[in-house]
């Protein structure tokens, strides 16, 4: 008869399947630190997806600032070649000095209104300076003159050379010995040997041959301006021309540093370069300055450094790298405790179950035998393997294993799965059947008992038998396992001094016979 329901495998079967599914410590180590490593690989990717977005953002802001930068030196550029001043006096409201061989002009008060303008108009700053020969300073000189038809456009300088605070300075230099220059601080750069050889001069010559284009050079001296003398300054230069003749050129010189300081979170930093010169192993990105009106070959690139790419990271995806670590370490303390606990259930169960056949042991019956779904009745049968000493002294104590292990093979495959067998040691067994009819149990025990009897000549030539004891109640009896077994116990005696190969029931069972 087979069982309503299903219980717990306490076979050697259900036993080995729980037991392979401890997972190895290969494992416990190896899958946390996949997981850790497929999460940092996005997060990596991730991160070198915005570092590059970044970077882009960074290279169009650039590039903006500096079409920006040569509108406004264009339109300066077209006021100067276009428009005069022929009323304008410029020793008027201005102070004068001569030193060095050269005549300084720069407004006596830095605070001025626009005289016959809008009456409220209000102050302004202005800041810049007039350079030039010692015949600059003389009244109604021919450079004087020709200064003064320059010179309404300072104050245009003034008010734009700081416009951006990446702008430096703005100067206007001529032909005929003489600059403008914003701020006033530029001036002091210049010497009479620099006007004396202004055409012969490097930068000169190269804005003057590129007309309509706006020269980009630097950093530093590179065009011996003399006047732009840090690593960091660049400058955009742009000819003047008047009835088609060159006059002079303007300058705009710019601050690198602030011009590419990240607006962006980057670990390097963004740096210009002039392509005529051997860029640094580190630069990466590398993209040339592109714009129509520019005629010069410089580039951007990205200024890549280990130690601050890793400190940017760290910062930039901390979150992540912190939900990376948080994983690696709850997976393996998991995985850990899952293995923790599969083993103390290996241990626990080890300690139940009887190392050579798999089946119970004493104990284990104890604790499993009335833990069982609800039946009415309740058998406990004691097996004894008949005349077992002398299979162990006729063929050894290998045999003798062996015979134990054929009929607790023989129990396992003819019991029930709501039935549990035990060995109790030696060639004693114990089996608890549980049933609502007697006959149901009584034929899973003589089962038994006949495949012993057909499969135990594969042990021993002539084979052997066995015997058994049996006891049955009703389940709501209150017997205890221990006065079962010696009622059960009593029965195999009976069975074994009366012929041997036989089950007897004890007299006191709840089933007639």
């Amino acid at each position: 008869m087979q069982c309503s329901q299903r219980v717990l495998f306490l076979s050697t079967l259900g036993y080995r399947m729980r037991k392979k599914r401890q997972f190895s410590r290969r494992f416990v180590v190896l899958f946390p630190a996949l997981i850790f490593f497929t999460v940092m690989f996005i997060t990596v990717k991730n991160y070198y997806d915005s570092v590059n977005r970044n970077i882009a953002e960074e290279y169009d802001r650039i590039n903006t600032t500096l079409t920006r930068s040569i509108k406004i030196l264009t339109a300066l550029e077209y006021s100067f070649s276009s428009y005069t001043d022929d009323g304008y006096s410029i020793l008027s409201n201005h102070n004068t000095k001569i030193e060095n061989g050269l005549c300084s002009i720069w407004p006596i008060d830095p605070l001025l209104r626009a005289e016959g303008k809008v009456p409220d108009q209000p102050e302004v700053d202005i800041n810049y300076m007039l350079i030039g020969m010692t015949e600059l300073c003389e009244v109604n000189s021919e450079l004087n003159l020709r200064v003064s038809n320059k010179s309404g456009f300072a104050p245009s300088l003034s008010f734009l050379h700081d416009i951006e605070p990446f702008m430096v300075g703005i100067l206007y230099i001529d032909k005929h010995g003489y600059a403008i220059t914003s701020p006033d601080s530029y001036a002091s750069s210049f010497s009479l040997e620099l006007l004396d050889t202004l055409k012969a001069r490097p930068f000169w010559q190269k804005t003057a041959s590129s007309p309509g284009k706006v020269t980009f050079s630097g950093p530093g001296y590179e065009f011996n301006v003399g006047i732009v003398n840090n690593e960091s300054r660049y400058s955009l230069s742009i000819p003047v021309f008047e009835h088609s003749e060159h006059q002079g050129m303007l300058m705009m010189t710019l601050d690198s540093n602030v011009l590419l300081q990240n607006k962006k979170q980057l670990g390097g930093q963004i740096h210009l370069a002039n392509l005529n010169s051997a860029l640094p192993d580190n630069a990466l990105l590398v993209t040339n300055i592109d714009l129509p009106t520019l005629d010069d070959t410089h580039a951007l690139y990205y200024g890549f450094s280990w130690k601050k790419e890793l400190q940017n990271f760290v910062s930039y995806e901390r979150y992540s790298v912190i939900a990376a670590v948080f994983i690696y370490l709850l997976s393996t303390f998991t995985l850990f405790l899952v293995n923790t606990r599969t083993e103390r259930q290996y241990f626990k169960e080890l300690a139940t179950r009887d190392p050579m056949t798999g089946l119970l042991n004493r104990r284990g019956m104890q604790a499993v035998w009335r833990n069982k779904i609800s039946k009415k009745k309740i058998a406990l049968a004691v097996f004894d393997i008949d005349d077992f000493k002398v299979i162990n002294d006729t063929y050894g104590h290998d045999v003798g294993d062996e015979a134990i292990k054929l009929v607790a093979s023989c129990i396992r495959d003819n019991i029930r799965q709501c039935d549990v067998a035990s060995r109790f040691g030696g060639e004693e067994f114990v089996i608890t059947l549980y049933g609502d009819e007697c006959d149901g149990m009584e034929k899973v025990l003589a089962r038994v008992r006949e495949a012993v009897n057909e499969r135990s000549p594969q042990v021993v030539r002539h084979g052997f038998t066995i015997s058994a004891g049996v006891v049955i109640r009703e389940m709501g009896a209150g017997d205890s396992f221990d006065a079962l077994f010696k009622a059960a116990d009593d029965s195999l005696y009976q069975a074994k001094t009366s012929g041997k190969d036989k089950i007897v029931y004890c007299a006191t069972s709840s089933c007639s016979r």
